[in-house]
């Protein structure tokens, strides 16, 4: 893929990081030495950027060659569903915390341009869920996410009852206060708060956490959705509340059926070649393996 981003897209929000502006200067630098590379960033952060960098609307980023979301987790999400349908990588810049979904830092930014136009990287595919609403025989409502669908009780003073079904046959009922159902990469966001394995991004998988169930024998679920469709139903007729990847929030009425199938999109993230999951493991979560002897 050497030679081949032209045009960059920025995403990242002002109020999300104090390193953003850091971020976008060394760009602007950088832009400037390369004048064969365009950068166009998302109105967001109007005010912020600096010449050569053009501010433009989200449907102008759909026309470049790569996405750099400068912040968190979060940021990189927006990215992926700007990205969406078109086929283009994401390159996450950790200007957050932990920041799972950034493979580079804000430090340093200008060599990652560098190795970005000398080729020097590889890219890796992240699974998608297809999750839609069916009312009766008809589609009310479907999303397309990266992390996870969070179901909850449309009353928020209530919790979930739902059943699921796993490829036509009954799995069980949830009773708890939410359920997440989460891809390898929101394995490492909600999912491992509340609880869930960790899954390794190549993993085609699914997994099925409880938040707060009422059943202490109610236990974190990893299933394929390789050629295979999860079903989900009020088990108390009553209103669900779908977020999808935390950003989207459409309402299940009673008697809905909700079906979570692998989707055909993916979302391609950019892998510079000193990272990798195993290591971005060690340094954010802190592994450190045994104790050290003082």
């Amino acid at each position: 893929m050497k030679g081949t981003f032209k045009k960059i897209g920025i995403v990242g929000f002002k109020e999300k990081s104090a390193d953003l502006a850091c971020a976008l200067n060394q760009i602007a630098l950088w832009a400037v030495a390369h004048p064969q590379v365009k950068f166009f960033a998302l109105d967001s952060l109007s005010g912020l950027v600096q010449k050569p960098i053009r501010v433009v609307k989200e449907a102008g980023l759909r026309s470049v060659d790569l996405l750099l979301a400068i912040g968190g987790d979060g940021t990189v999400l927006s990215a992926a569903h700007i990205a969406l349908g078109h086929s283009i990588p994401i390159l996450g810049v950790n200007a957050g915390r932990v920041g799972f979904l950034a493979e580079s830092r804000v430090e340093g930014l200008a060599k990652t341009l560098d190795d970005l136009l000398a080729g020097d990287f590889s890219t890796r595919d992240r699974m998608m869920i297809d999750a839609s609403v069916f009312r009766g025989k008809k589609c009310v409502a479907k999303q397309t996410v990266l992390n996870e669908v969070h179901i909850r009780a449309h009353a928020p003073d209530r919790m979930v009852n739902v059943n699921v079904a796993y490829n036509g046959t009954d799995l069980t009922e949830y009773w708890a206060d939410s359920l997440l159902i989460s891809t390898p990469t929101g394995s490492t966001a909600y999912n491992l708060a509340a609880g869930g394995p960790i899954i390794h991004p190549s993993t085609p998988a699914v997994v099925l956490t409880p938040v707060a169930p009422s059943s202490l024998s109610v236990r974190p679920l990893v299933l394929s959705l390789t050629d295979k469709k999860l079903e989900i139903v009020s088990a108390v007729g009553r209103s669900l509340d779908l977020v999808f990847d935390g950003r989207i929030t459409v309402e299940a009425k009673p008697g809905d059926r909700v079906t979570l199938v692998e989707s055909k999109s993916v979302t391609t993230f950019i892998r510079m070649r000193h990272t990798g999951f195993v290591g971005a493991l060690r340094e954010k979560l802190g592994w450190t393996g045994k104790p050290r002897l003082a």
